[in-house]
């Protein structure tokens, strides 16, 4: 229930204890609901029973000093009212500053509960900065950076605190994306909110923003902010899935803006939830039916809803290649889009198998030929098509064979293509040195042959992308040397600590360093280069092994024939570490290729310095695909690298081994390995 409007005026100007008093009776009060009696509503109408508690914290800020909003402070108070009558225990802020946002976000923690359903929602001044997004009190002064990320709340943080209830279901709305003149004063705020990591609280989460990441939205003309004008609407609307409720916001927003403003979502939620509480306990109350292979779930999946946004950034990303890999996963995340059944044509016509979860349920085992509206979705100008796989490869040069050695212009470094396969990635029971995050060991189909660097990319060659580019090389470099860890200020790629020569890896490059690269290789060569994703790194470091490393000899001693490791050459420099008994001659970096290849003819896969890989860090591979995809859900400010390094130790050097990294972190033992697709 909410409670009145004299107690939210009372709220706001008496001390923290009487809120905290008043939001305790009211919860009682509910959950004295939950226990069997009926709370009536204001009108005397008869209230659903809600099987589990509903908490949620609404906030509307619009006397911003500076930058003052319309519709936030109308916007917490409607969408309270309309929480309440779907059984939600609702606190509703108006205008609060520092102390009050921080308090309200304490105190809506303390009351969560386990297994039930928790609920944030703000309005009003969001801003992206360093990667976070700060949700503004009224009070808080634009002086400084710093003074933004002290006096404000993080939305991952209020995200954090939910987490940490263990509710079945944690809902985020954030109508937070509201245009601020801070924002283009300082270089370092971005425009709009960015994408928030849930990592290990993504299951049951849905996260909800009133418009795509990186873009701002509308005020509104009325009492409400567009968005929220939407989701009340919405919430009225008979059938309140969750994914329906965000779906009917969605193609509101879109039709009254023109499309110019496409409302976002991001959900990890397991099963159904429904804001009408009566449809919700139905929904409980139906037993768990086991999926049939009938065409009419194949109808079903083709017809799943998903997300405009993310579905478009893919489609952007793909649409020119011709690698039926990047059209199968495509389809696997997208069935249902317009562009699905050209997708499925480029699939068939590259020679790929389409997924059988996106076959349209014809019972025919062809694909259907694109119709001229789906052709149209896909892009506004299509490449010519081809006729045949045979004309699509010859067209852009036919795929080598494995183990070709492919070098597209001077400056590129030297690939080799690697064959389409299968294997079985992580580790299992067997495994002594395994990690949690290595588990469960499980099957990856690498679709399609690809291409992967011979070697790690060399000083000398990240020298020719810094000279032509002129990108600035951040001081700041992390290292282990001398048997603890620390940041040396004044490091960069060019003075790591040790000396190097061109032909060693070049390392204290972060990930976005290594994705400016690919990106200045891919426009001189004209080829699409890349980061490998994770699945692509391990397929290509096993190379057909299933032990811990690529090499036969399983004697740690042999390692220093191998790969430059923690060895007695590295004691010197570090002692105390646990090492390899043997030496492989090189304290710091190896030439790149001094050591013998793996079975793919790939060098120094692992030892010599480990590799950024394209994916956002997981907790393991739990609901991790069965395709080689990159990972693009989870904790993405931070991003996986592997294969050890000049400094490795037997526990990490393994194939399995993973670990991650602020995308912005540099370190003296990390660098990277380029790929591309074939042809």
């Amino acid at each position: 229930m909410m409670l009145a409007s004299a107690d939210i005026t009372l709220w706001s100007d008496s001390p923290w204890a009487s809120w905290e008093r008043a939001f305790l009776f009211s919860l009682a009060m509910l959950l004295f609901a939950v226990g069997g009696d009926t709370l009536a509503q204001d009108r005397g109408e008869a209230k659903a029973k809600p099987q589990e508690a509903r908490v949620a914290l609404v906030i509307g800020n619009s006397d911003y000093r500076s930058a003052p909003l319309d519709n936030p402070a109308n916007d917490a108070s409607d969408l309270a009212a309309a929480l309440e009558k779907q059984g939600f225990n609702v606190l509703v802020r108006e205008n609060v500053g520092e102390r009050g946002l921080k308090e309200a976000v304490d105190v809506f923690a303390k009351h969560l509960k386990k297994g039930g359903i928790g609920l944030f929602f703000f309005a009003g001044h969001g801003i992206q900065l360093k990667d976070q997004n700060f949700l503004l009190p009224v009070d808080v002064g634009f002086e400084s950076e710093a003074d933004v990320s002290f006096k404000s709340v993080s939305a991952e943080y209020v995200l954090s605190r939910m987490a940490e209830a263990g509710n079945r279901i944690n809902i985020v709305i954030l109508d937070a994306c509201r245009n601020n003149p801070l924002q283009q004063s300082r270089k370092t705020i971005s425009k709009g909110l960015g994408v928030m990591n849930v990592g290990r609280a993504e299951k049951g989460t849905f996260i909800a923003y009133a418009t795509s990441p990186g873009s701002t939205a509308a005020d509104g003309a009325g009492r409400n902010g567009l968005y929220t004008k939407h989701l009340l609407r919405s919430l009225e609307t008979q059938d309140s899935d969750i994914d329906k409720v965000f779906g009917r916001v969605r193609t509101g927003v879109v039709q009254d803006t023109n499309g110019e403003q496409v409302p976002w979502t991001s959900s990890s939620v397991i099963g159904n939830f429904y804001f009408d509480v009566k449809e919700d306990v139905a929904a409980l109350a139906r037993p768990a039916v086991a999926a049939v292979a009938t065409h009419e779930a194949a109808a079903e999946a083709v017809s799943a809803p998903y997300d405009p946004v993310q579905e478009r950034d893919l489609w952007e990303r793909i649409k020119e290649s011709r690698n039926p890999a990047d059209y199968v996963a495509y389809l696997e995340r997208f069935s249902g889009a317009k562009r699905a059944a050209y997708a499925r044509w480029m699939v068939q016509k590259l020679g790929g198998t389409v997924p059988a979860s996106s076959r349209p349920a014809t019972g025919r085992q062809g694909v259907e030929p694109p119709t001229q509206l789906s052709m149209a979705a896909s892009s506004p100008v299509l490449p010519a098509l081809p006729s045949s796989p045979a004309a699509a490869l010859a067209s852009n040069g036919a795929i080598p064979t494995p183990g070709t050695v492919i070098q597209d212009c001077a400056d590129c470094p030297e690939l080799v293509a690697i064959p389409a396969g299968e294997f079985t990635m992580g580790s299992g029971p067997k495994e002594k040195m395994r990690e949690l995050d290595e588990e469960p060991a499980h099957r990856v189909k690498v679709a399609a042959s690809f291409a992967v660097g011979k070697f790690e990319i060399t000083r000398g060659q990240y020298a020719a992308f810094v000279k032509e580019t002129g990108r600035e090389s951040k001081p700041g470099c992390h290292s282990t040397r001398g048997g603890f860890f620390h940041k040396n200020p004044k490091a960069t790629w060019q003075s790591p600590g040790f000396e190097q020569k061109n032909d060693e890896p070049v390392v204290c490059v972060s990930w976005h360093d290594a994705q400016a690269y690919v990106a200045w290789l891919s426009k001189k060569s004209l080829k699409p280069y890349r980061l490998l994703n994770e699945s692509e790194w391990e397929y290509a470091a096993r190379a057909g092994s299933t032990g811990r490393r690529h090499w036969a000899d399983a004697e740690e001693s042999a390692t220093c024939r191998y790969a430059s490791v923690a060895d007695a050459t590295y004691k010197a420099v570090s002692p105390g570490a646990p090492l390899f008994p043997c030496s492989d001659g090189f304290a710091y970096t190896a030439q790149v290729g001094r050591f013998p290849a793996n079975a793919f003819g790939l060098h120094d896969m692992l030892g010599n310095v480990w590799e950024w890989v394209e994916d956002c860090w997981n907790e393991g591979y739990t609901g991790a695909p069965e395709i080689a995809v990159p990972r693009v859900t989870g904790a993405c400010n931070e991003r996986v690298f592997r294969g050890g390094a000049w400094n490795s130790t037997p526990t990490t050097l393994r194939s399995a081994y993973r670990d991650r990294e602020s995308r912005d972190e540099r370190h003296d033992n990390l660098g990277f390995r380029v790929a591309r697709s074939l042809p």
